[in-house]
């Protein structure tokens, strides 16, 4: 017999003798802090996800491409400048926003089309959702908001 033929036989050898004394081939220590697993709180977890998920969808379904968009911001009444607190990232501090109907944006970062007549050609990077609208304490449209430091914004409406 020649050691070419014996080697997978000596190697398949040494495996099942290792595996049956017990020890593993392979050793993985642990990651950390190990906790037990609530199944209940994994599956109420879960639950949420689908339900916020299903929300989500449910509104961008609502949406058709070729249809017009409108968030409901009403048309500011004049100029008016303020000052919010708010908790803001530290990536977005000097960054601007403009909440305006299509056409109509100021000079910004981020434009935010509050009205627009076809979705499809709609010419902004993102839409006035009540969520983006309430965080960021807009009233009306258009509205610049100036990102001043991570705990304060400013508010230009009717810029």
């Amino acid at each position: 017999m020649s050691f070419r033929r014996l080697a997978p036989s000596v190697l398949a050898g040494l495996a099942a003798l290792a595996a049956a004394r017990g020890e593993s081939v392979c050793r993985h220590g642990t990651a950390g802090e190990s906790r037990p697993v609530s199944l209940a709180a994994v599956e109420r977890a879960q639950e949420e996800v689908a339900r916020r998920l299903s929300e989500a969808f449910g509104a961008v379904g609502k949406l058709d491409p070729a249809g017009p968009f409108d968030s409901g911001l009403p048309a500011c009444a004049g100029r008016r400048e303020r000052r919010l607190p708010a908790r803001v990232p530290p990536g977005l501090v000097g960054r601007t926003f403009a909440f305006a109907p299509e056409g109509r944006f100021p000079a910004a970062d981020v434009r935010v089309a509050t009205s627009c007549r076809r979705l499809l050609e709609a010419e902004a990077d993102a839409l006035a959702d009540p969520e983006l609208v309430e965080r960021l304490g807009v009233r009306c449209a258009p509205t610049l908001v100036r990102v001043r430091s991570e705990e304060e914004l400013e508010l230009v409406e009717d810029p």
